[in-house]
């Protein structure tokens, strides 16, 4: 049944809209109707352009519209190409001029970075109106931070933004003797905050400063002088070299023991001759021992407890505060945790009648810093809440040469193609493709999973594994040797050619194993599948509680089995 037409409707209009629109073969537009711009013949071909409205522009294009507003024409010159191998920018790197020019901002406003100080206060006042004060103190301190961030080329670590962990910060420096500031051997004066230096001396110009350098069994003894130069030349500042893992290895090696003569840690003992109050600081590890002794030689006549010396420790977080305090009691009296901020409180401790340790919580200080990833290849940002591991790898394939890391891991990395710099870092994707691909992390995709690598290769840097460590000003980087030519647990790197790394059997180590594995079987006879013992006392196993149940079955039901005579 047909549908019912109106009258006077057109049953194609829309269509025939359509056709005469868009249609080229049959134009049928009558003289006198209005042309559109498309269709003027100007000698412009207005139909070539899409038409839009261009509200910003990047730079290629904006130079391009400028020079053909301008009327300027470019001719491209063949068969005189030359290709110019210029460093390729990796994410998270900078150049040498950039470094240098933020050196110098940063050497110039290094006065302003300071740490927040306690409000004067005295007896009379009442609890509010000193957290008022502190309060005020407080929020100056973190504006005249901001208004520096601000500054180009500023780039400050993420500083403690909670009052109550300053509030114990003052309580352990009005209440110590000796401040001990503790820092990373591996980059001393990053961890190393100046303006506390200052404070201390604020709150009282009898309090001594020192700094303890832990980790120190990372550097080796041509670096730890080198470090006792730089400090000497600054105003005969007190260092100890300390490692408090290799401290509680070695009490850890006495107590498993039953003579503590026949263990050697591998420290070099302070033999150097000592004065009542005076210490040369020398390029030795200090024991537990020796360094109490030290600390009681530096007490001040006057101490804010009677006939009690008391040592405060600070510092960022992660560096081994809580750790020191673990070796020299010999017991484990404070949390140990490998992620920054364990210690949330601080404690006192006593070490015999005179002496008290006093731990503080991990403080961030304001710091100036490069980049981010700096930040997190030192340990003071958590690795586990890295958003971008890109800028940190690059930083690290910086640091640590290629040969270490394919002798660390047991990997193989790309060679620079043809134009690249043959002595150029390998890349991030290179590092972690490669690693991924190794150790079997991929993603559900099939490709290697770079986020998972990248962690277990930073935290492996932070803990040490990858070891690289910072020159003293004015020493240069070979003679200071950051990276050591014997990676840790790896063979020397002298040993293995400059060319591919390839997997290296030992011979003799095969044919032990193939022997040990063979000697355990015995040719004997074997029947059906199985074996036969040769040593008739040993009774064969039941592991099947069926065997024989046919020939059972058959003695059992035999008369079923026997016809009867008819």
């Amino acid at each position: 049944m047909k549908r019912n037409k109106k009258k006077g409707s057109s049953p194609a209009l829309g269509a025939t809209i359509i056709k005469d629109r868009f249609s080229k073969r049959n134009p049928h537009r009558s003289a006198d109707s209005f042309l559109h711009t498309s269709e003027l013949d100007d000698g412009y071909d207005w139909g070539r352009l899409n038409l839009q409205s261009v509200t910003e522009q990047n730079q290629l294009d904006d130079f391009l519209a400028t020079a053909e507003l301008a009327g300027t024409e470019f001719t491209a010159e063949k068969l005189n190409i030359e290709i110019v191998n210029g460093p390729v920018a990796a994410p998270g790197i900078l150049s040498e001029s950039q470094l240098l020019e933020i050196s110098k901002v940063q050497e110039r406003h290094k006065k302003q970075l300071r740490i927040p100080r306690r409000p004067n206060w005295h007896g009379g006042m009442s609890a509010e109106e000193l957290q008022s004060l502190e309060r005020n103190e407080f929020l100056e301190w973190r504006r005249s931070l901001a208004e520096l961030q601000e500054m180009e080329h500023i780039l400050i670590t993420p500083y403690e933004r909670n009052l109550d962990f300053w509030r114990q910060l003052w309580r352990v420096i009005e209440r110590s003797d000796i401040v001990v500031q503790i820092v990373d051997s591996r980059n001393p004066l990053l961890f190393r905050c100046e303006d506390l230096e200052a404070y201390v001396k604020e709150v009282d110009s009898t309090k001594i400063n020192v700094i303890l350098i832990n980790k120190s069994d990372f550097l080796t003894q041509h670096q730890r002088q080198h470090w006792c130069d730089y400090f000497n030349e600054q105003g005969n500042i007190r260092i100890f070299f300390w490692s408090a893992k290799l401290e509680a290895e070695k009490l850890a090696a006495e107590e498993s023991t039953s003579s503590a003569e026949g263990v050697e840690v591998g420290v070099e003992n302070s033999n150097e001759s000592e004065e009542k109050g005076v210490y040369h600081s020398t390029p030795n590890l200090h024991t537990a021992t020796e360094l109490v002794e030290q600390l009681n030689l530096l007490g001040p006549q006057k101490k804010q407890m009677e006939n009690v010396l008391t040592i405060g420790l600070v510092g960022y977080p992660n560096v081994g505060k809580s750790s020191t305090i673990n070796a020299i009691l010999q017991a484990k009296k404070c949390p140990v945790s490998a992620t920054p901020g364990r210690t949330k409180h601080f404690q006192t401790l006593y070490i015999d009648a005179n002496t008290m340790l006093c731990d503080c919580p991990g403080l961030v200080m304001p710091s100036f810093v490069t980049t981010k990833a700096d930040m997190i290849l030192n340990g003071i940002l958590p690795i586990d809440q890295m958003r971008d591991h890109r800028p940190a790898i690059n930083t690290l394939a910086q640091k640590i040469p290629r040969q270490s890391l394919e002798l660390t891991y047991g990997i193989h990395l790309k060679k620079p193609k043809e134009g690249e710099q043959p002595d150029r870092p390998p890349t991030d994707l290179e590092i972690l493709n490669a690693y991924g691909a190794m150790r079997g992390f991929m993603t559900s995709s099939g490709v290697p999973d770079c986020p998972r690598s990248s962690r277990i290769l930073l935290k492996d840097y932070v803990n040490g594994k990858l070891l690289y460590c910072e020159a003293p000003p004015g020493v240069s980087k070979e003679d200071y040797i950051c990276t050591p030519v014997m990676a840790r647990d790896c063979c020397p790197l002298g040993e293995i050619e400059q060319g591919d790394i390839g997997l290296v059997v030992d011979s003799s180590v095969s044919k032990r194993l193939d022997k040990e594995f063979f000697s355990k079987s015995s040719a004997t006879v074997h029947s059906r599948g199985k074996q036969l013992l040769t040593d008739t006392s040993e009774k064969l196993s039941k592991k099947h509680g069926n065997r024989g149940k046919r020939e059972k079955a058959r003695r059992m039901y035999a008369h079923l089995d026997q016809h009867d005579n008819y």
